[in-house]
C-alpha cells in the first residue's frame, strides 16, 4: 500500500523512462499496451511530443491478444511498420497487462532484430517501477549494443542521465554542456537529449562520465566495470560548488577513481529540505552550503532509493504517506515540486520555494521549470 496516492499523481513510470531515453535517436519505439500508456507518456511525460517526428507507437494490444498470447501478430505488425519507416533501431516495452501474461520482450525482440536486420532492444517495464530504472535500462542497452571502445580521448566526458523528466526542455541540459566547454573538456555524448547514435558509439572513448542524474549511474558503473571509465556524480551548480564539481572532475581524471557529490547534513538542524532527485538535490545542497553559507540542509530522494548517492542522514520517501512525513517533519524552508504544498498540514508555517520536476507534476508545471546550473541557481537561492 505504500504506493497508494490520493492526493498526488502517479510519478512518471518505468516505461515512459525507457521511451524518454531513446526518443531522439532515430529509432521506432512500440509501447506494448491497448493505448492507455502510450497515451500517457505522449501526452503527460514527453514534452518533445509535439512537433516532433520520433517514431512512438502503441502496438494495440487487445484482449483477444493478451488471451491467446499471439507473438508473431505483434511481430507481424512491428515489421511492417519498420520496412515502411527504416529505423535506426527498435524498441518494444512494456506495460501492465504484458506483464500479467509473461510477454517475452527479449525474445520477441531478438526475433524482430534477426528478421529486419538492425538492432533490436525489448525492455519488459511493467509500470509499476519508476522512470529512472526504465531509463537507466535504456542507457545499459545502447551502451552494450554501440559504444565501442578505441583511444581514450584525453579531457572528453560524457553527460549520463540528461532526460526532460528531470531537466525539462529549458536551458539546464544546454547549461551543463556549455560549462564543461568552457572549461575546455570535450562533451563526446549525452545520454540522451542533444546527442545521436554516432556520438554514442564514440562515447566509450570518454576519460570521465559525468552523472548528472540517478538514470545515469547504471551505465555509468558499466562503463567503468567494462572499460575502467571512472565516473562523477553531480552538477555545476553556483561559482563555488561548480569548483568544487570540476575539482572532483579533474581528480578523476588524474587517479581514475568514482566520486560521489551530495554536500552533507548537519545532524540534529532542520532548516531547509530539498526534495526531488538525488543528484540535483545533492547538488542545490553543495551550492547553498559554499556559495551561501547555509546549513542545516536535508535532502529528500522520492523516487527508486539508492545508497551510494546519499550523504549520511539524508533521506528516502517512498509513496505519498511517505513524503507527507518529511515534509511535515519541522523545516522552515522546503524546496520541492509544487504538487507536495497539498501534503503540507495547515497548522504548518513552511517557506515553500517551487522547484517543478516533470517526472512529479507533468505538464501542470513544467513551463515552470527553473533554472539552476552554474550562477542561473542565484535566482532560486534568492527565494530560499
Amino acid at each position: 500500500m505504500k504506493q497508494l496516492s490520493l492526493r498526488l499523481p502517479p510519478f512518471a513510470p518505468d516505461y515512459s523512462g525507457v521511451c524518454s531515453a531513446l526518443f531522439e535517436l532515430g529509432g521506432m519505439i512500440i509501447i506494448h499496451d491497448a493505448c492507455g500508456c502510450t497515451g500517457n507518456y505522449t501526452g503527460f511525460d514527453e514534452p518533445r511530443w509535439y512537433g516532433s517526428k520520433s517514431e512512438v507507437y502503441c502496438s494495440g494490444l487487445r484482449q483477444i491478444d493478451a488471451i491467446l498470447g499471439d507473438d508473431e501478430k505483434l511481430i507481424g505488425r512491428i515489421m511492417q511498420a519498420a520496412r515502411e519507416m527504416h529505423p535506426k533501431f527498435i524498441c518494444i516495452t512494456g506495460s501492465p497487462v504484458p506483464m500479467i501474461i509473461g510477454t517475452d520482450f527479449e525474445g520477441i525482440a531478438g526475433e524482430v532484430e534477426q528478421r529486419y536486420g538492425a538492432p533490436a532492444f525489448g525492455f519488459p517495464t511493467t509500470g509499476l517501477k519508476l522512470y529512472d530504472e526504465g531509463a537507466g535500462n535504456a542507457f545499459c542497452a545502447l551502451a552494450k549494443k554501440f559504444a565501442r571502445k578505441a583511444q581514450t580521448q584525453k579531457g572528453a566526458v560524457n553527460l549520463l542521465g540528461l532526460t526532460p523528466l528531470d531537466f525539462y526542455v529549458s536551458d539546464n541540459a544546454e547549461d551543463i554542456k556549455a560549462a564543461f566547454k568552457k572549461r575546455g573538456y570535450e562533451v563526446l555524448s549525452s545520454y540522451a537529449m542533444g546527442t545521436s547514435l554516432e556520438d554514442i558509439e564514440k562515447s566509450a572513448e570518454a576519460q570521465v562520465n559525468i552523472v548528472v542524474s540517478q538514470s545515469g549511474l547504471a551505465v555509468a558503473k558499466y562503463f567503468y566495470d567494462t572499460y575502467r571509465i571512472p565516473y562523477v556524480a553531480g552538477l555545476p551548480v553556483g561559482e563555488k560548488a561548480s569548483e568544487t564539481f570540476f575539482s572532483a572532475v579533474q581528480q578523476s581524471m588524474d587517479d581514475g577513481l568514482n566520486r560521489v557529490l551530495t554536500g552533507k547534513r548537519e545532524q540534529g538542524k532542520k532548516r531547509v529540505l530539498i526534495m526531488g532527485e538525488r543528484i540535483a538535490s545533492g547538488a542545490m545542497r553543495l551550492c547553498l552550503e559554499q556559495d551561501y553559507g547555509m546549513d542545516g540542509i536535508a535532502v529528500a530522494g522520492i523516487f527508486s532509493p539508492c545508497g551510494e548517492l546519499m550523504a549520511e542522514g539524508d533521506l528516502q520517501a517512498v509513496g505519498e504517506e511517505e513524503i507527507s512525513g518529511i515534509l511535515n517533519g519541522g523545516y522552515d524552508t522546503i524546496i520541492a515540486d509544487p504538487m507536495f504544498k497539498m501534503l503540507l498540514k495547515p497548522s504548518k508555517h513552511v517557506h515553500f520555494v517551487d522547484f517543478p520536476i516533470p517526472a512529479v507534476s507533468s505538464k501542470l508545471h513544467w513551463e515552470e521549470c527553473v533554472p539552476f546550473i552554474g550562477n542561473k541557481i542565484e535566482r532560486l537561492a534568492s527565494m530560499v
